[in-house]
């Protein structure tokens, strides 16, 4: 078999956490603070702070701005139920925008259409790693900057319709001569054992630069609080050990990153730059070899972008739907696990039941239809990527 990923782990990753894991500190400590730190750096954010998953910071995001009940929320239809809940879960109510015609993008086009007075943020998608088209989504927010009213003082310093970015593929990757990290109001990241870099399993982060106005120091503390029950101790600044009195400051959640996690994501960190040459040259590969039954549904290499490369979806024109799942079969024979990145959120039973319909999002529908997302990790050899490429020409044509 062929797998559909792995993560690149080596040693040193295990000495890391082994390390960790014979400290005397393993969950919330010196190790998170540190990862924190790099991963600021890294992204050219001034502020980050680390949770234990993708999920968590983008939700702890909503909440540090504020929203709520009787706000809206706008994001894509073509994604993981994971950015759409956490809309749900701070009590807003979720907006789709459907895709533009040909990406995995909103169509910025219709979404200043979506945007009312109660909407309060937008959360873009950047799907398989391309950074989205923040340029043009700014451009229609601001475009109906008139309707915007703030309801907190951060909501004011922003001044507009807030954006939270879904970088959960994307870490490491750029728009311009910006950084993922640093285009987005807040920008959350996945660390899941799949992703760019992994912290072990799971993990994630929010990263944001410094709001005019906004006492950041106080900010990194919320958000931090927010995944850690609100609890304050001085545990957390690690003075004297663990002292038994402590305070609740505000109602929290249990969202904390290990220091074990931490450690793993440091050495990745590291690595980031070889394991992106492998991803890289694994990429060139299938561009070179794809069969012309097969489009590509990303160009990962292009002006004014880098991509940090993590899926490779490939569509069949002009195949509808029992086609696509049927070739998906045949590969999986074949000994080549596939996926499919995305199937829309509005055909889940979850979000039907609280009144979305695929048929008010068509090219959602089509782009999902006749895709399938390739093997791509860098455990992949030159010949398993001839391997797929062959196999898959020789499905479809059959």
């Amino acid at each position: 078999m062929i797998p559909f990923a792995k993560p690149d782990i080596t040693t040193q990753e295990a000495t890391a956490a082994g390390k960790t894991l014979l400290s005397s500190w393993l969950t919330g400590g010196p190790v998170v603070n540190q990862f924190a730190s790099k991963v600021a750096e890294f992204c050219s954010a001034d502020r980050a702070v680390c949770y234990d998953s993708c999920t968590a910071a983008l939700e702890m995001s909503l909440r540090a701005l504020g929203i709520g009940k009787g706000d809206e929320v706008i994001t894509s239809p073509y994604t993981y139920s994971a950015t759409a809940e956490v809309i749900r879960n701070v009590g807003a109510r979720i907006v789709f925008c459907d895709l533009k015609p040909g990406t995995f993008e909103m169509n910025y086009d219709i979404l200043p259409d979506l945007i009312r007075p109660n909407t309060k943020a937008v959360i873009p998608v950047d799907i398989g790693g391309k950074p989205c088209n923040y340029y043009a989504l700014s451009t229609a927010i601001s475009s109906k900057a008139s309707l915007f009213y703030p309801s907190t003082p951060l909501q004011k310093s922003i001044g507009r319709v807030a954006v939270v970015a879904d970088a959960a593929h994307s870490f490491g990757a750029s728009r311009g001569n910006w950084k993922t990290g640093a285009i987005a109001d807040f920008t959350c990241f996945s660390f899941h054992v799949l992703k760019s870099i992994t912290t072990g399993g799971e993990g994630g982060a929010v990263v944001w630069r410094e709001f005019d106005g906004i006492d950041n120091d106080r900010l990194a503390d919320e958000l931090a609080l927010l995944g850690d029950h609100g609890q304050t101790t001085k545990e957390r600044t690690g003075e004297k050990g663990r002292a038994w009195e402590y305070d609740i400051a505000l109602f929290g959640f249990n969202h904390i990153m290990t220091d074990v996690d931490a450690a793993v994501g440091l050495v990745q960190l590291d690595r980031f730059g070889e394991v992106m040459e492998k991803r890289e040259a694994l990429t060139k590969e299938y561009y070179r070899l794809l069969p012309g039954c097969v489009e590509p549904g990303i160009y990962h290499f292009g002006d004014g972008f880098t991509s940090s490369m993590h899926l490779f979806p490939v569509h069949i024109p002009g195949a509808n739907e029992e086609e696509r799942n049927r070739v998906f079969a045949e590969l999986l024979d074949a000994g080549i696990c596939c996926n499919v990145h995305y199937k829309p959120l509005p055909m889940f039973t979850a979000y039907i039941r609280a009144g979305f319909d695929i048929r008010d999002y068509p090219v959602a529908y089509d782009t999902f239809k006749n895709l399938i997302t390739l093997p791509y990790h860098t455990g992949m050899t030159a010949d398993d990527v001839v391997r797929v490429c062959e196999t898959i020409e020789r499905v479809i044509r059959k």
